[in-house]
């Protein structure tokens, strides 16, 4: 199966933004962006906050998971 928003648990208040994708850490790399800033997980803690944000403002944030562990596949 592949990720969904429903996968990505969210909490907000008026400057900040907090995500949560613990239950995948394990399997992915993880970079979070916002217009031209990234932010790069190094550490797979599933866990991830963006703060200094303007209140009452509408932001879209761009994830980039990238498996850590590829599956060999047998071709014959």
């Amino acid at each position: 199966g592949g990720i969904s928003e429903n996968d990505i648990k969210t909490f907000v208040t008026a400057t900040t933004v907090s995500f949560n994708w613990s239950t995948m850490t394990k399997e992915f790399a993880v970079s979070v962006s916002l217009y031209d800033t990234s932010q790069i997980i190094k550490k797979p803690s599933g866990f991830f906050v963006w703060s200094n944000l303007t209140p009452a403002t509408l932001y879209t944030f761009n994830f980039i998971f990238e498996q850590l562990h590829l599956e060999f596949i047998n071709v014959s």
